[in-house]
Formats: structure tokens, C-alpha cells, sequence
């Protein structure tokens, strides 16, 4: 649930090293100044502000974002505070980035360097994470974008694409759709720049979040916070689901549907598809038994592997699945073990965080991301092949995002939800992405936008 705030584009500030500073001097008019109001679907959540100063080989960015939003029954405040130096091809250097919350604080440091960026998140507890990509064009995030379409400094074509608020790291293209208009384009993530006159008048975010120019005074006006996660609830038409204690299969219509997404995969099936329309069958796996020493096909073998935000190998995590699965026979044994433990011990409480498994098994908190991230690294280490799944949960009134697993038992996937504590899963769950964190933000591309319509619910 807490991922739509963690996926708001909180997005990236740039920092210095040793070679380019990024402190401006506060004293100094800039030479880029941009205040405007953000907007998620409609409704007035806060505020922006970017200042950039002219400086050798480019531009000092500096930007800041107040948002203020309702989420189960909280209101909840988040500021990022952001630094950049980007160069004259448009591209980040170096950057630093900080959010916080009355949940967390959340640092970043990033750095290009021979065509690689390499990027350091620090939780206000624990240790830092450490990533490293390839680069196959100028550094671009949501707000480095706009600026720099609007100073002149891009060109149409390909660039790297850093979304900090999910460590997500992808190419994109880059193209002016006319002479006020600028596009980025991410695998469906898509972030346009309206220009009029040299300055910039509108951003289109993710998540359909609009950031209008308006003067500070109403800009920075007291926001009246509203309920962020029901506003992105898709509410769904056609036939009741009913009761979700007995539901065995669930078939919708979705649309539209763009951008990177997987809809066909474990327990669902596409049925049909027209456009961006498409007809998805959820199952609910009944007869499930497990199997001892299970052959594993090859296709599948990469489902039991280490990621970044997935430590298999660690010698903590190995021995605790060790621990957690000793006289366990079956993988399905072994995997309800591992179920019974991840829902047991880890308190249910939202958080804003870069999950890793390690980070959650030291902190023992957290809601659907650190559940399933936890869950999968545990399962994997047992020799369980287990996915995440991101999508979307019914709960009584609408479709919810959320955050899921899948396991390869008994030589089907079976569906598993380590928060809401089903093994297995019932199928009110739709997925739209499956694995880590850097493929989930794809489901950015639609959220805000969906329909759903059920045609059938079937139950036991």
C-alpha cells in the first residue's frame, strides 16, 4: 500500500565530488527559476521549486519538493531536497538526493564515471546499498529532464534514465513533439516539458502528477491534505466479486495497458487482446502438493538467483532459511515454513524504504515490499524459485496497488502473500510486473489510468 508514496516522483537530486561543485551562491539571482503547484489527478499535494545557477562546463541545479497527503488515516508530509551538476549535454555528473518523512529518511550519492553511474543509498539506520549500472547516454531523471529542455541543452535521442525513489535505472528516448514540447519516454514511464516563451509552464509527471508554474504565494499555499491511496484506487465495474475468502478464479478487461508490463505469467493468463485492451484470467492453484527434491527446469532457475535488492547468497540469510526449513521435506513444506515465518516476524507497519532483504531482516518492519522481498530471498535460498509480483489488490471497495509473491511448488507457481497471510494467495490479486524493484516502477505507466471491468467470478 505504501507504494504509491514511494513511487511519487520524488526524483533525483545531484550532489558533488572532488572535481565539480554543486553549491551555488545562495546570494545570487538565478539564472533558472521554476515555482509551481503539484497536482496528482487533479488535486493540489504540494509544491516545487527548482533554482539552477550558470556555472564552467554547465549548470548547479538545486530543487525541492513538499508534498502533504492523507494515507491510511495519517496525514503524511514528504520533502525531498535535491542537488545536481549538469553538464552541457543535459546529463547529471554527480548527484545528491534526500527524502523525508515522519517514517524515514532516505539519502543518495551518485557519480558518471567512465560510462558507468554508480549510486549509494544510506537509510537513516543500517548499511548503505551500493548500485552500479552501464550508462548508453547522458544521466536524465524526471526533473534534470525538464530543466534541461527548457535551457536548450538536449537533443533528440537515447539517454540514461535514474528514478531514485525506486533505484530504477533504464534507457529512454528523448523527443521534441514541437517547439513548447519535450518528451522522455522510459518504456512507457513518460515525463514531458511544455515551454512557452524560454520558461518552462507545465511538467507532466509519472503517476499523472502535473506540476504547474504558479507565483510562490499560491504555489507554497497550506495544501489540504486528501487520501492519496484511495484517489489511485481503480474502482471496477461489471460483476460483484463477492466473497474473497472462496474466490478461485477472477476474469477482467483492463485497459489501456501500455508500456513494459507482464500479464502473462504464473497464475494468470491473457484470455484476449486488442490495442491497449486486454481480457486476464487469475487462477487459484487448488489441488497443490509438494514435491521432495524437485527437478527444476533450466527456464526457471534464474528465479533462485541473488539481485541487488535480493542477497540469496549471504551467509545470514542462507542459514536462516536453513534454520527455518530443518526437517522440511517438500518444497511446499519449506515454503509455508518460510511463509509462517516472514508473516510471524515482521511487524506490519508502512515504511519508506529501498528494500533489500538484508535491510529487512535487520529492521523486521515493513509492509508489502519488505514482506515480499524477504519472502523471495528466503524462498530462493531454500531452492524454492519465488518472483515478486506487483500489481494490484481488491479490498472491498477497489483495486489497490500492492506487492506480492509467486513460488515454483510442486511444479506450478502458487501464488503467496507473506502480509496479508494467504498461502495460497487467493486470485483478487492482479499482477501488472513481476521482480525487484527497478522493474516494478515500470507499472508507473499506468497507474492513474486504469479500467477495470470483471466478467466473471467464479468461486469454491
Amino acid at each position: 500500500m505504501r507504494k504509491i508514496l514511494l513511487l511519487l516522483p520524488v526524483v533525483l537530486a545531484c550532489g558533488q565530488n572532488g572535481k565539480t561543485s554543486t553549491k551555488a551562491d545562495t546570494g545570487k539571482k538565478p539564472d533558472f527559476h521554476f515555482v509551481g503547484s503539484v497536482y496528482m489527478l487533479g488535486q493540489r499535494a504540494g509544491w516545487e521549486e527548482i533554482k539552477a545557477y550558470r556555472a564552467d562546463s554547465g549548470w548547479v541545479f538545486n530543487e525541492e519538493m513538499y508534498i502533504k497527503v492523507i494515507m491510511l488515516g495519517l496525514v503524511k508530509e514528504m520533502r525531498t531536497r535535491q542537488r545536481a551538476f549538469v553538464g552541457e549535454d543535459g546529463g547529471a555528473r554527480n548527484l545528491y538526493f534526500n527524502m523525508t518523512t515522519q517514517d524515514a529518511s532516505v539519502e543518495a550519492r551518485g557519480e558518471v564515471k567512465d560510462g558507468k553511474f554508480y549510486v549509494t543509498y544510506k537509510p537513516i539506520q543500517g548499511s548503505p546499498q551500493r548500485f552500479q549500472y552501464d550508462l548508453v547516454g547522458p544521466l536524465l531523471t524526471p526533473q534534470t529532464f525538464v530543466f534541461a529542455a527548457t535551457v536548450g541543452l538536449l537533443k533528440e535521442g537515447k539517454y540514461s534514465y535514474f528514478d531514485p525513489s525506486v533505484a530504477s535505472f533504464m534507457d529512454a528516448e528523448v523527443t521534441r513533439e514541437s517547439d513548447t514540447l519535450w518528451k522522455l519516454d522510459a518504456h512507457g514511464i513518460v515525463v514531458r516539458a511544455h515551454i512557452k516563451g524560454g520558461k518552462l509552464v507545465l511538467q507532466n509527471q509519472p503517476l499523472k502528477m502535473d506540476i504547474v508554474a504558479e507565483p510562490p504565494e499560491k504555489a507554497k499555499a497550506p495544501v489540504e491534505p486528501f487520501n492519496v491511496l484511495s484517489l489511485y484506487a481503480v474502482r471496477p465495474t461489471g460483476k460483484p466479486i463477492g466473497d474473497l475468502k472462496t474466490l478461485v478464479r477472477l476474469v477482467v478487461k483492463m485497459y489501456p495497458l501500455k508500456g513494459d508490463l507482464t500479464l502473462d505469467f504464473a497464475n494468470q493468463r491473457v484470455l484476449k487482446a486488442s490495442g491497449d485492451t486486454f481480457v486476464i484470467d487469475i487462477g487459484y492453484p487448488e489441488d497443490l502438493k509438494g514435491m521432495a527434491n524437485p527437478r527444476i527446469p533450466d527456464s526457471l532457475k534464474k528465479y533462485l538467483q541473488p539481485t541487488q535488492f535480493l542477497e540469496v547468497n549471504d551467509p545470514e540469510i542462507q542459514s536462516l532459511a536453513k534454520e527455518i526449513t530443518e526437517g522440511k521435506r517438500t518444497d511446499l513444506e519449506k515454503a509455508r515454513a518460510i511463509f509462517e515465518w516472514v508473516y510471524g516476524n515482521l511487524e506490519k507497519r508502512g515504511s519508506v524504504t529501498i528494500p533489500t532483504a538484508k535491510q529487512v531482516l535487520r529492521d523486521r518492519y515493513g509492509d508489502c515490499n519488505e514482506h515480499a522481498t524477504l519472502y523471495a530471498a528466503l524462498a530462493r535460498a531454500a531452492g524454492i524459485p519465488t518472483d515478486i509480483m506487483v500489481g494490484l489488490v481488491y479490498q472491498g471497495d477497489g483495486f489497490y496497488y500492492h506487492a506480492w509473491n509467486v513460488s515454483w511448488i510442486g511444479g506450478q507457481w502458487v501464488p503467496v502473500d507473506p502480509v496479508y497471510g494467504e498461502f495460497p494467495a487467493r486470485p483478487y490479486r492482479i499482477a501488472l510486473q513481476h521482480g525487484s524493484l527497478e522493474k516494478q516502477a515500470t507499472i508507473m505507466s499506468v497507474i492513474g489510468s486504469l479500467h477495470i471491468e470483471v466478467l466473471e467470478a467464479e468461486h469454491e
